[in-house]
């Protein structure tokens, strides 16, 4: 193929070029893209196509790597975070700031319709319904719903941090369901040297999480990659099936010791029965086995060994497994070949000791994992029913009698149906996306279970009649927003309308107020999107290398047509930009050149594809038209990684760029091994520019700042010089800088941990400060600032879209003198003040929690028109430990909108109110307490009548923040006072008995 020799020939490097050839390899082999460069001319048909991880994944390697260590040393992102937890304390302490960059706020567009890759899905164990769902998703974060079996579940994100972790497992303790347990690390594809941060452990039934330092990078290789987590029933034992073995903890997580690990084996599942036996799937691209311990991981077997036990001996690979909930005795096996493809299924009805094969799905010569068993497999076995299976490869397969006698009849045996279909209509019944990664049936308390989870590439399916042979499916991905884009586009006039480009979502369009559900305007892997700023009925969309769509009638879905330029050339997600003056579209080519399209909203679009930059210039990584002149490009680069000439990254101006002879001018050459991932240019000064890095690097400069922008030069002599301007900006990776066009001493980054800002970058060491309120520490790919409006729009990868309006002067309609808060006995207690008003008609009190978007609190009727003083208070009794910020949404009569600058509370554990909730209220047989947090001892819960009479009191003990409280029936109905004692605090509140 001559895509694949060409792919390997641009990025094979030697630490991965084994690796990367089989992956390669195996992932060419599926029937979906068994011809990459005919799946390229099908694509405007195949609108749903598989993303590529391994390519992006080795894309994003080159750019973060810390070059004096070839790595890409994630865990420096705790010590930015930690820094960054350090400077919202110090912003809590003091009074709120107006008019600083740092006060930014930002809210979440969604898409609320659009979800990405998981991996990991826990069910609740404390709700037998099956509605409180946990999923861990590979760049989105943790995530709880307590609705998830409803059509419109609510998603909330537990910590934005966890955007940052791959999460590859979800596990909880059956000793104490309130210990759960969480790994990190995506290790089933080739070249992950992307690496996770460990394994994290809550003991507050999900509330809180913290790593566990016995596993935390670097102390601990072994956990950089962490397939599955599962612990023992009785023992509490955590096993951790990781790359480098199979390890065990006695003591929840303190301390691991390796049980199993065979010379250069990697294990990939590890699952136990009901009985308490321990099996092990070992062997990622390599033949392991699958391992039985029966005395709690002291010793293993190697079952393919053993004779007679009618598992193969050679020529097999990833293994995944499952254990019967209803049979102790019963397991099961997917067992892939060497080349990825389907082997057998696998059945013990012995506890392991001998397996046969179950008929397969499709029958004898198909392959439900399509030849990626590497990547997508999942086996779920049925909680009441051990012969009901189903399977997940590329699609959903169901069979209910797993254990029918195979004969020499091809026809004989297990009875499979398939119950998903991934090109089907995403409406539907049979819609399930593609690429299945696990599958978690909800428990039965009585009767046959029928509920279960399926996640995959495209987020949670679930089924209310999931052990039927014609299954009908939902997905589960309202407000699931873990979409990664890498850029987004703004319409020019529409306040409403952007472009935003996914990984393996397509790109995204949004059309309508308030952003959230969205509309595909074309498939595949999403990246660069532009609208014209001056023509906007003409928009552009890319798929990956050169490949471009064009619209000329507004970007409805539909009116696409293909500008494919190469299929093979530039990066997989290729840097480019558009000049919507001379609507000439720019970007990377191959190393040392770029391509420029001219008169691209045109039919006469004609591509130039081979422009030199300069000799040892890179690879293009960024591409910036002038705001200011015409056919003047801004070019990053990076090192040649295929082995090349270039050993650096460059910074070029292109001047003339759409002509036969452009002018091209070195501005900065980089340190070795350092990628530019961006350049600022002040609106009205090209000579002004910003430039930053998106490497790890513990010594170089992240970003940089001239004002030589403009010199004279040549295309190997750097014409400006520059400033380090860094700062105290935490290591991590910088994506993308923008100045703000009303201030050049003040900028915004993109960054792996969200935005940071500094109001002065005139100074020595310029101060550099989080401006993510309401936006998760996520990583973020681009910003954008739309001319007519200032409005900032932030591509995150793994978060979606976010708007901000730090850059408008946005003073209250209302003349507001005074808004604080504070700690009290009973909350955090807001109280603002105005000196006039007119035509207001209410304060929307508005909350978020560290790393959350806001969400509304209470409405407070304003004042309407006054020219007198008035004050306001409100109390927020539903507060915990931790960081909060708050704000005001004040509306007027007429419906006007506008915010108040942000007022940030720290509530620590002995300031938060006792009593967070008590639900349901009114209240029957049972009320439910919610606790600040769990408390030693024991909790006094007393209902007192109106006349100050106790009617009832109760002494009790939880290590849970849940505590459910029965009410006995001779209470009778009317209105009570609450009042909740423990660890020598009391609060109180009003409920009503129905």
């Amino acid at each position: 193929m001559k895509t694949f020799t060409s792919f390997l020939r641009r990025w094979q490097w030697a630490a991965l070029s084994a690796l990367l050839l089989i992956a390669a390899v195996s992932y060419y082999l599926p029937q979906r893209l068994s011809d990459f460069s005919a799946a390229v001319e099908r694509e405007e048909e195949d609108e749903d196509r598989r993303d590529r991880p391994d390519l992006a994944l080795l894309q994003e390697i080159n750019r973060t790597r810390d070059p004096a260590t070839g790595t890409v040393p994630r865990e420096r992102l705790l010590v930015a975070r930690h820094r960054a937890d350090e400077l919202l304390a110090r912003q809590a302490s003091q009074r709120a700031s107006t008019g600083t960059l740092a006060s930014a706020t930002w809210t979440e567009k969604g898409p609320s319709n659009v979800a990405g890759r998981i991996r990991a899905i826990l069910i609740d164990p404390a709700d037998a319904s099956g509605n409180t769902v946990w999923v861990g998703s590979v760049a989105g974060g943790l995530w709880k719903s307590t609705n998830a079996t409803t059509a419109t579940p609510t998603w909330v994100s537990v910590d934005g941090f966890m955007a940052n972790l791959a999460i590859t497992s979800l596990a909880y303790d059956p000793t104490n369901p309130d210990i759960m347990y969480m790994g990190t690390g995506e290790g089933f594809y080739n070249a992950d040297a992307v690496r996770g941060l460990g394994i994290w452990k809550s003991t507050d039934h999900g509330a809180t999480w913290s790593q566990l330092a016995s596993t935390a990078p670097p102390t601990s290789s072994d956990f950089y990659r962490v397939q599955r987590l599962a612990v023992q029933q009785g023992t509490g034992y955590v096993f951790a099936a990781t790359r480098t073995g199979l390890f065990r903890s006695k003591d929840k997580g303190a301390t691991w010791a390796a049980v199993l690990q065979p010379a250069g084996i990697r294990m990939a599942d590890v699952k136990i029965s009901a009985n308490g036996t321990i099996f092990v799937g070992a062997g990622i691209f390599q033949t392991g086995g699958i391992y039985r311990s029966t005395d709690n991981g002291d010793t293993w077997t190697n079952l393919n060994t053993l004779a007679g036990s009618g598992l193969p001996t050679t020529g097999y690979s990833r293994i995944e497994l499952a254990c019967a909930p209803s049979d102790a005795n019963r397991v099961y096996a997917i067992v892939t070949t060497t080349a990825d493809v389907l082997m057998n299924i696998y059945m013990s009805k012995d506890g392991g000791a001998t397996w046969g094969t179950i008929r397969k799905p499709g029958g004898s010569s198909a392959d439900f994992t399509s030849g990626q068993g590497w990547y997508a497999l999942a086996i779920g076995v049925s909680p009441t029913s051990p012969n009901t299976l189903y399977v997940g490869g590329l699609d959903l397969w169901i069979t209910n009698n797993a254990d029918a006698a195979q004969t020499s009849n091809p026809n004989s045996g297990a009875t499979w149906t398939q119950t998903s279909i991934w090109s089907t209509a995403k409406t539907n019944t049979n819609y399930v996306h593609a690429d299945h990664h696990a599958i978690a049936w909800v428990p039965a308390t009585t009767g046959t279970a029928t509920k279960a989870f399926f996640v995959s590439d495209g987020g949670v399916a679930y089924s209310s009649n999931a052990n039927a042979t014609a299954p009908t499916y939902g997905q589960r991905n309202n407000g699931l927003n873990i979409t990664q884009f890498y850029a987004v586009a703004v319409h020019p006039s529409d306040v409403n309308y952007f472009l935003a480009g996914a990984q393996d979502n397509g790109t995204q369009r949004y059309t309508t107020a308030g952003g959230q559900v969205t509309t595909e305007a074309t498939g595949g892997d999403g990246a660069f999107c532009f609208i014209d700023q001056n023509e906007p009925q003409f928009q552009f969309t890319a798929y990956v290398y050169a490949q471009y769509r064009r619209s000329s009638t507004g970007g409805a879905a539909g009116s696409y047509t293909n500008l494919n330029i190469s299929a093979a050339n530039g990066q997989f997600i290729n840097p480019s930009d558009y000049d919507s003056r001379s609507n000439t579209l720019y970007g990377g080519w191959s190393v040392d050149r770029f391509f420029r399209l001219t008169n691209a909203t045109t039919a006469a679009a004609t591509a130039a594809t081979n422009v030199l930059l300069a000799t040892g210039a890179g690879m293009v990584t960024h591409v910036t038209v002038s705001p200011n002149n015409q056919d003047r490009l801004f070019v990053g680069t990076e090192p040649d990684f295929a082995g090349g000439t270039s050993t650096q990254g460059h910074l070029y101006r292109v001047d003339n760029a759409a002509s036969a002879t452009p002018i091209v001018t070195l501005l900065y050459t980089a340190p070795a091994g350092l990628s530019v991932s961006s350049v600022a240019v002040e609106t009205g000064n090209d000579a002004h520019l910003l430039l930053t890095m998106s490497n790890f690097s513990a010594t170089e400069a992240k970003v940089l700042e001239t004002t030589e922008g403009t010199n004279t030069g040549s295309a190997t002599v750097a014409a400006a010089t520059w400033t380090k301007r860094q700062g105290d900006l935490p290591d991590m990776p910088v994506r993308w800088a923008v100045f703000d066009p009303t201030n050049n001493k003040r900028a915004l980054l993109a960054t792996e941990l969200g935005i940071w800002s500094t109001d002065d970058l005139s100074a020595t060491s310029p101060a550099w400060k989080p401006s993510s309120t309401g936006l998760a520490n996520v990583r973020v790919d681009m910003l954008r600032i739309r001319a007519s409006d200032q409005q900032v729009v932030a591509a995150t990868h793994g978060r979606g879209l976010f708007v901000s309006d730090v850059l408008k002067d946005q003073p209250l309609p209302v003349e507001l003198t005074s808004f604080t808060g504070k700690v009290a006995e009973a909350g955090v207690a807001l109280r603002w003040q105005t000196a006039s008003e007119k035509n207001a008609l209410r304060f929307d009190v508005e909350r978020a929690a560290k790393d959350q978007a806001f969400q509304p609190l209470a409405k407070v009727a304003a004042a309407g028109t006054s020219t007198i003083a008035h004050n306001y208070a409100y109390t927020d009794a539903t507060t915990g430990s931790g960081l909060y910020y708050y704000r005001l949404r004040q509306v007027d009569i007429d419906g006007t909108v506008s915010y108040s600058p942000v007022v940030t509370v720290q509530v620590t554990p002995t300031s938060a109110p006792l009593l967070t909730g008590a639900y349901p209220n009114p209240f029957g047989n049972e009320l439910t307490l919610q606790l600040r947090e769990p408390v030693r001892g024991d909790i006094l819960v007393t209902l007192t009548d109106m006349q100050g009479r106790t009617v009832y009191s109760h002494k009790t003990q939880s290590t849970s923040r849940q505590v459910p409280v029965a009410v006995p029936a001779t209470v009778a109905a009317g209105s009570y006072v609450l009042t909740v004692r423990a660890e020598g605090q009391k609060a109180t509140r009003r409920v009503m008995h129905r």
